[in-house]
Parts: structure tokens; sequence; C-alpha cells
């Protein structure tokens, strides 16, 4: 059986234009673009009261992750650590959004396990708040390293595979 060379799963959620990247960082730094949204992807779950929001995003969350490991394993790699990176904060909504977020994930993705990170410095050169979870020293040297041509990737639209398929989430009271 064949060894997969072990990577972190970065999702990187820009609020501003409500899409996500996502990308895997090799444990030497290098970035390699997956999948992005369009713009306005996530925005869904503007509107929606609070518990709807975060059933909305942990949904459409799971899904970005499995898309970025279907992607991965059949280039020899697999996740070693999930890494979700929030850029700036998702408008109109609570401050406890992303952070019931980033527990919801950090306490069901055991294996590889979830980190997640807030930046409000923006893609210049971020700064990096650990909401939840936890990462070892090689992978967050990694991410850390990765980080500047992370968000220089996510400028070039023509680096991603850009996603076009819609999520079958609806609020739990719609039965269609």
């Amino acid at each position: 059986m064949e060894t997969k060379v072990p990577v972190v799963l970065v999702v990187l959620v820009e609020a501003a234009r409500l899409r996500w990247f996502v990308a895997a960082v090799s444990l030497d730094g290098a970035v390699t673009p997956l999948v992005s949204s369009p713009e306005g992807d996530l925005a869904t779950y503007q509107g929606l009261d609070f518990d709807e929001q975060v059933s909305f995003l942990r949904h459409r969350f799971c899904g970005v992750v499995q898309r970025g490991c279907d992607r991965l394993w059949p280039v020899g790699k697999k996740a070693c650590q999930f890494a979700f990176l929030f850029e700036g904060s998702l408008p109109g909504t609570s401050p406890e959004l992303i952070q019931r977020l980033a527990d919801h994930f950090t306490e069901w993705m055991l294996n590889p396990p979830a980190v997640v990170f807030t930046s409000e410095d923006g893609p210049g050169s971020p700064r990096l708040s650990r909401l939840a979870g936890t990462i070892d020293r090689p992978a967050e040297d990694a991410l850390q390293a990765g980080l500047a041509g992370l968000f220089s990737t996510a400028a070039d639209p023509g680096a991603w595979e850009l996603s076009n398929r819609k999520g079958t989430w609806r609020p739990s009271g719609d039965v269609r």
C-alpha cells in the first residue's frame, strides 16, 4: 500500500465576500490550491435565526472539507490536520457564531484534529488568533510558512477549481 504524504488541509473563509477556499499546505509550507467557491456562496446563512446559521455553515464547511479530501487522495496526499481560517467576521452575525462553529469542528473532527483561527488583519500580513482546537508544531510551522502563498493564491482565480455544486441544506422547518 502506498504511503500518503501528510498535508494541512486549510479552509480559508473570506468573510467579506462570503466565499471559501480549500487548499493543501505541505509540511514544507508549499500551497496547493484545490477548490474555491464563487463569491456569495455562504450568503444563505443571512436572515436565518442563529441555530439555522450554525446548521447551514456547519453543513457547508463539512462538504468543503470532504471535497478537499477527495482531491488529495488521488494525488498521494492525506490530511494530517484540518485548519479553518476565518478572515474577518461574517457579516450580520453574532460574534458567537464563529466560536460555535469552532467548538463544533474541534469536538467532532478528531482524526485528523481540527483547529480554528481568525484573522482580522487581512491578507497582507495576517496574525492568527486561535479560537479552538489543537495543532502540533510541524503542522503549525507549515501553516505559518504557507500563509503568504495561500493568500496570494486566493487572489488568483485561475489557480482554483471553481465549485459550482449547490448544497442540499434546507432550514430544519423546510420539508420540501
